[in-house]
C-alpha cells in the first residue's frame, strides 16, 4: 500500500481570533469577561460528554459562549481548528499522535472518554468475508489519517494481517457505510454507530467482524485540543473549558437517561442504539499514562505508515510535551496520574 499524505505546520497552522466580552457573576476562578469561542466536534456517541456540555450550556456556567461546527471524524474538527476556524477541537489520539509526529503545536487539555469496542470492522459476508483473516487482498476504507486507519492496522494485526494485505480506499465514514452497502467496497473500519447502520441499510449483506483480543492491541481516546497559543495566552479560559466538561459528565452519571436521549438527538440515532453504543464507552475527564502511552504507540504506526517521518527526539518526552494538565489539576487534581 502507498500512501502519498503530507502533513507539516503550515497545512496544521491555528490562527486564533482574540476574544473579548462582558460577563457576569462568573465564579472567582473564570475569567471576568464572557469568551466567545467555537468548538469543532466529530459524530458518534463517543463524543456524549462535549455534547452534553453544549446541550446543557455548561460552558455558560464557566464564563463560556460557545457555538459548535460539526465534522465527520475528529481528523476534521482538528483540522478545522487548526486551520483557525474554532479554538478547541474534539479528536483522538491517532490524529494528535499524527500532528505532532508531523511538529504541529496542538495540546491534550482533557480527555473524556476512551473505548476498545466503539470502533468495528463490517464486512460484506457475499464477499467470504466471516473473519478478519478474509479481509486480505479486499477492498476495506476508512479514513486515512483517523483514528479508524489505526484501528484498522491494529485489527488486521490480530489476524497477522498488516495495511499492505488490502487496498485501502479513503473515504469518510457516512461514505463508507453507502459504499458497502452498495457493494463498491468489501468492508470498512469506523464507529460502532456506523457498523450497526450498514447492517440495516444493506438488508443482512454485512455484519461486524469477531474483534476478540482487541483491547491488547488497541484503545482510543477522545479527547478536547487546543492550540499551544492559546494554552499560553488563556490558561483561565482552556480551565473553564475543562470544568464544563467536568459538569457534563456529573450530569452523565447523575441523569444517565436523560443524558443518553440527548446524545441520541445529537447523533440522530435510537435512544437504543446510543444506549447500546454508550455501554462500551468509559466514560471519564482525566489524563494518565495510557493515554501517553498510546501517542506514543500512534507514533511509531504513524512513522511505518509512511505519514510521518522519523525523529531522533525521545518520543515519551515529545508526546508528554503535548499534554498540558495544569487545567485539569486546577480543576480536579485527582483526575491527573500522569507522571
Amino acid at each position: 500500500m502507498t500512501i502519498s499524505t503530507s502533513l507539516d505546520r503550515r497545512q496544521f497552522g491555528l490562527g486564533l481570533a482574540s476574544l473579548a466580552g462582558l460577563a457576569l457573576h462568573t465564579p472567582s476562578w473564570a475569567q471576568q469577561a464572557t469568551e466567545k469561542i467555537v468548538v469543532a466536534e466529530s459524530q458518534g456517541f463517543s463524543w456524549a460528554i462535549p455534547y452534553l456540555a453544549t446541550s446543557k450550556n455548561y460552558w455558560k456556567n464557566h464564563g463560556i459562549e460557545a457555538t459548535t461546527l460539526q465534522f465527520t471524524s475528529g481528523r476534521l474538527a482538528f483540522d478545522a481548528a487548526v486551520a483557525g476556524k474554532a479554538q478547541f477541537a474534539t479528536s483522538t489520539d491517532s490524529v494528535v499522535g499524527l500532528a505532532g509526529a508531523n511538529g504541529v503545536p496542538a495540546v491534550i487539555v482533557a480527555e473524556f472518554s476512551r473505548l476498545s469496542s466503539g470502533m468495528v470492522v463490517a464486512a460484506r459476508t457475499d464477499r467470504g468475508i466471516q473473519g478478519g483473516a478474509q479481509l486480505k487482498g479486499k477492498r476495506v476504507a476508512t479514513t486515512i489519517g483517523t483514528s479508524g486507519h489505526y484501528f484498522l492496522s491494529r485489527f488486521l494485526s490480530l489476524h497477522g494481517l498488516t495495511l499492505k494485505d488490502i487496498t485501502l480506499v479513503n473515504l469518510r465514514g457516512p461514505d463508507a457505510v453507502t459504499a458497502v452497502t452498495k457493494g463498491d467496497i468489501d468492508a470498512f473500519a469506523w464507529g460502532w454507530d456506523a457498523g450497526q447502520k450498514a447492517i440495516a441499510d444493506s438488508g443482512g449483506k454485512v455484519k461486524v467482524l469477531d474483534d476478540t483480543g482487541l483491547e491488547k492491541v488497541f484503545l482510543s481516546h477522545y479527547v478536547l485540543t487546543a492550540n499551544e497559543s492559546l494554552v499560553q495566552s488563556k490558561p483561565k479560559l482552556v480551565e473553564a473549558a475543562v470544568r464544563s466538561l467536568l459538569d457534563a459528565e456529573k450530569f452523565y452519571r447523575a441523569q444517565t437517561a436523560d443524558a443518553i436521549a440527548l446524545v441520541a438527538e445529537r447523533t440522530k440515532a435510537t435512544v437504543d442504539t446510543t444506549k447500546a453504543g454508550l455501554d462500551t464507552v468509559s466514560v471519564g475527564v482525566r489524563l494518565d499514562n495510557r493515554l501517553l502511552d498510546d501517542l506514543v504507540l500512534n507514533a511509531q504506526w504513524a512513522v511505518e505508515a509512511g505519514l510521518a517521518t522519523p525523529t531522533k527526539d525521545d518520543l515519551r518526552a515529545l508526546y508528554r510535551k503535548l499534554i498540558y494538565t495544569d487545567a485539569l489539576k486546577a480543576a480536579a487534581p485527582d483526575r491527573v496520574t500522569l507522571s
